[in-house]
Formats: C-alpha cells, structure tokens, sequence
C-alpha cells in the first residue's frame, strides 16, 4: 500500500496531465470567443459606415462621382471604430456605387434625380474591408469569411437608399 504522502505525490502529477490536455482546448476557445467577437464588431461597424455614406449619397441632390463617395465614406469610417481601417486602406476598388431608376435595375449611370417623393431613384453603396487575423487558424473557422494570403477576414457590407428630392 501507498502511504498518504506517496498518494499526494501521484495526485499531483495526475492533475499536471489533465492540465496539459485541457489546456490548448480551453486556450484555442478562448481565442475563438475573442476573434468572432472582433469580427461581430467590425462586421456591425462596417454596416454602420455603409449605411452613413449611403445616407450622405441619397440626400446629395445629385449622383457624386465615385471618388467623392470613397472620400466620404473615408471620412465616415475615420471617425468610427473599424478594426483594420487606415486612410490609405480604401480606395474606388473597395468602395462601390450604383445606381438605378428601380430596385432591380442597376446601372453605374445617375437616373434622374426626383423631384417630389412620387418619384423613386435608388443608389446602392458597397464596401469591402479586411480585418486582421489576431490568432492563428481563425480563418478557417465557419462563418468568418475567407482568409487572404496575408490573413486578414474580407468582410462586405451593402446598403440601398432610396435619392431624396432637394428640400
């Protein structure tokens, strides 16, 4: 038989086994937890940017060209917290505007303007940004989106608007 101290003694190396497997499981969770939650935020920013600089495009009185629009929701996403976002990140590549006389028709031209509120024109603005990759593997989680060769999780927001008549 063992005496009380020799069982203490196995005890504890007992526990520092458990330990080590448990550990990475309850290590990588964890990072898991803190990634989406970096997404869910930058996700729900991206969409709040989106919709700001879809408001500013419908309230213009007339179709801006891309470059004002990118320089708006620059300036938008300069103020808010969007995780990854510096000025030279966007340019006319992430940012796209369309837009259309109806809700299904899309065209890259400017439709009339309306004139009272009986008249519909639609602007559409795009946005697609790249959030970092704190920890490694989190990419290949589900629903995070893809992952670019410098990992970085390509989120994409879309908003439609429908142009407001000049007061």
């Amino acid at each position: 038989m063992f005496s009380r101290s020799q069982r203490g003694h196995l005890s504890r190396g007992q526990s520092l086994v458990e330990f080590a497997l448990v550990a990475p499981i309850v290590i990588a969770v964890m990072a898991a937890i803190i990634q989406f939650g970096i997404v869910f935020w930058a996700q729900n920013t991206l969409t709040q940017v989106v919709r700001d600089t879809g408001r500013w495009e419908a309230t213009q009185g007339s179709c801006s060209n891309s470059a004002a629009v990118v320089s708006q929701a620059k300036a938008i996403a300069g103020v808010s917290s969007l995780i990854g976002y510096n000025a030279s990140s966007w340019s006319s590549a992430n940012v796209t505007v369309t837009f259309s006389p109806t809700v299904a028709d899309v065209s890259d031209a400017c439709p009339p303007y309306p004139t009272n509120n009986g008249q519909f024109s639609w602007v559409k603005i795009t946005i697609t940004h790249s959030v970092p990759t704190f920890f490694p593997g989190m990419e290949y989680l589900p629903a995070l989106g893809t992952c670019d060769p410098n990992c970085h999780i390509t989120l994409s927001s879309t908003a439609q608007f429908r142009l407001e008549p000049k007061p």
